[in-house]
């Protein structure tokens, strides 16, 4: 008989949460339905009792208490209990629980009751009743995970929760797999085809019995949907590579409103702008210290970006590769959210981007920024314009090269978010227009001197401590800026429009 905690591991009830410290080792032999809340004084021993809506409403005070102490009488193995947030019992109530060892388990209110104890039964059941449960949930997971565009990495994860084991994704080349795919005793793999050769295996490493079957059945559905992704991949890089990269970069720089010329191109090169983004950009540290030839440095970002986007689409993701003055953009796009994890998953293809550049190009330091998941052609801005912010703090910071995730909170996402609107990028660049009509490195030094005098509160020395500047030259600077832009700086709201103008220019 499985335990709770073994039960809870299973999906769909990987949704529930043990909230109590113990019970999760009890072994469950009876789930049981109570519609009212004094039928937890009836469970029998080993039971997972799962409270009706009706009755969870009912767990207050010493209620809860009561009925807890005839559980334990009963030696009822778990509670569970629908919550609009976490539940969290009382003190009192975790400390019979805990003294009695029994698990009290949170269920997510948007949770169906008949679902849910349908899925403990056949947990409870185990063998083939359990496997088929698993096995069908796994294909409903493999169905859902291609239809948002998932590679390997992502296959496995949705089929390893779905299955209640691990799944892994092993390239073809180094692992750990015979020439022919065999695996030791104990675990299940399944290639993924490209063309004749498998290109990997996905492997469940530790499963027997039906589980064994279970798996073999849905993981040869996964590996066909990696082998479609795959080809997909294979497809979109027969396009020529140089038009989406400069589509990309115009989609990038591009300080006008996105318009249907723009889109109607992207959709010829296959590229789904109106999908989801994460954008990945990568630079030198030290780029014009090593290289002054501006032919030789084209050529060294030219290969390094090759080698990134190799590396990064070796997990079967589709990524495109573009660039932006002396910057590298990898640009990850799926046709629908790919969740609160692709920031993460993003990164860990930053790292491999980097490691492939570093065996390339070992002359140079390299560094990533990763921004956020954003929808549609503005989302795309917002992501690249996280990824150059994160780059930025991280060198403020002088932190080593590596990969830097964007802040998912605070004044610069929101910043960036606003920034990424057409109509407020319009409004700064109106603000800000007689500044860069000074040339592209006149401009970006009178941004950022007027950026920090406005940071530090219109204080002269600060901004020129802060910009290693004597106070006469800081004045001198101020006093042009002024004069060009027609500007009160004493008014109030004209210098909060100014302050975030600059630094949302410094952040795009």
């Amino acid at each position: 008989m499985p335990t709770v905690d073994e039960i809870l591991t299973g999906s769909p009830l990987s949704g529930l949460r043990r909230v109590s410290r113990g019970g999760g080792g009890r072994t469950v032999t009876a789930a049981r339905l109570a519609e009212r809340f004094a039928e937890l004084d009836r469970a029998p021993a080993g039971s997972f009792v799962v409270l009706s809506r009706l009755a969870s409403a009912e767990i207050t005070g010493y209620r809860l208490d009561m009925a807890l102490r005839w559980a334990a009488i009963h030696r009822v193995a778990a509670v569970a209990a629908f919550s609009a947030e976490e539940w969290r019992p009382a003190v009192t109530a975790l400390d019979i629980a805990g003294r009695a060892d029994i698990a009290l388990v949170s269920v997510p209110d948007d949770a169906e009751l008949a679902a849910l104890v349908r899925a403990i039964f056949g947990e409870i059941g185990g063998g083939a009743e359990r496997a088929l449960g698993r096995a069908q949930r796994g294909l409903q997971a493999v169905q859902r995970a291609e239809r948002s565009g998932a590679g390997p990495d992502e296959l496995c994860q949705a089929v390893g929760d779905a299955l209640g084991t691990t799944v892994e994704y092993r390239p073809a080349q180094g692992g750990g797999l015979s020439a022919n795919g065999d695996s030791p005793a104990g675990a299940v793999s399944v290639p993924v085809l490209a063309g004749e050769a498998p290109s990997g295996y996905f492997v469940a490493p530790d499963v027997g019995g039906d589980m064994a079957t279970a798996a073999g059945l849905v993981l040869h559905a996964a590996a066909a949907a990696g082998a479609r992704v795959l080809d997909l991949a294979r497809r979109a890089a027969g396009i020529p590579a140089r038009s989406r990269s400069e589509l990309l970069a115009e989609l990038l720089m591009s300080d006008s409103a996105i318009n249907e010329d723009l889109m109607e191109r992207a959709r010829q090169l296959g590229i789904p702008v109106s999908g989801w983004h994460v954008a990945v950009r990568i630079e030198a540290d030290d780029l014009d210290d090593a290289e002054q030839d501006e032919v030789r440095r084209f050529e060294l970002l030219e290969s390094a970006g090759q080698a990134a986007l190799q590396a990064a689409s070796s997990s079967g993701e589709t990524w495109y590769l573009s660039r932006v003055a002396r910057a590298i953009i990898l640009i990850r796009v799926t046709t629908s959210n790919p969740g609160p994890q692709a920031g993460a998953r993003a990164a860990r293809s930053a790292e491999r981007a980097l490691l492939a550049i570093r065996a390339r190009v070992p002359a140079l330091r390299f560094r990533a920024g990763v921004g956020a998941a954003h929808e549609g052609p503005t989302g795309l801005r917002a992501s690249a314009a996280e990824a150059r912010g994160a780059l930025a703090a991280a060198r403020a910071a002088r932190k080593p090269p590596g990969v830097a995730a964007h802040d998912a909170v605070g004044i610069r996402r929101m910043l960036m978010e606003w920034y990424a609107s057409d109509t407020v990028r319009a409004s700064v660049r109106d603000q800000l227009a007689p500044l860069e009509n000074l040339g592209p490195a006149r401009a970006d030094i009178a941004i950022r001197t007027l950026a920090v005098y406005l940071d530090e509160q219109g204080s002269v020395i600060r901004t020129a401590q802060r910009l290693h500047l004597h106070r006469n030259a800081v004045t001198n600077r101020l006093r042009g800026i002024t004069e060009l832009l027609d500007v009160d700086l004493d008014d109030p709201d004209q210098r909060l429009a100014l302050q975030l103008a600059c630094r949302a220019r410094l952040l795009g």
